[in-house]
């Protein structure tokens, strides 16, 4: 489903429609994780890796479908950025996820901050969504 409405963002060329597609990607991995009910997943890491270079590389592709030129060396320079900052979120979420290995804690205080730190990092990615549209 995630993957239908991304290839029908890239071809009608609607950018509001490509975090709708990472959204559902990443809540379909969610929801799969908590059927599932397993403990830390190691793959983690490499999820929110590749949910944030679709979402980079989409919108790259809806860029590249304007017919502004850009200066020599930009598609050069935006992938060195977009790869350094893929880096940057598997290095990031590598962290998160020992931090969250290590607190066992279980309770209606730590759901509820989890809560909060998912509706603040989907606000986050609607907020980037939004200047980008």
């Amino acid at each position: 489903m995630a993957a239908v409405v991304l290839l029908a963002a890239i071809v009608n060329e609607w950018s509001p429609l490509v975090p709708i597609a990472v959204a559902a990607a990443g809540g379909i991995y969610a929801v799969e994780l908590a059927l599932d009910d397993a403990p830390i997943d190691l793959a983690a890491p490499a999820i929110a890796v590749g949910l944030f270079l679709t979402a980079e590389l989409a919108y790259w592709s809806l860029d590249e479908s304007e017919r502004i030129p850009g200066d020599p060396g930009d598609g050069l320079r935006r992938a060195a950025v977009v790869g350094l900052l893929g880096v940057a979120a598997f290095v990031v979420s590598s962290a998160l996820l020992v931090l969250a290995d290590g607190i066992r804690a279980r309770g209606l205080a730590l759901d509820i901050v989890g809560a909060a730190a998912a509706v603040a990092a989907l606000a986050a990615i609607a907020l980037l969504a939004r200047e980008k549209s």
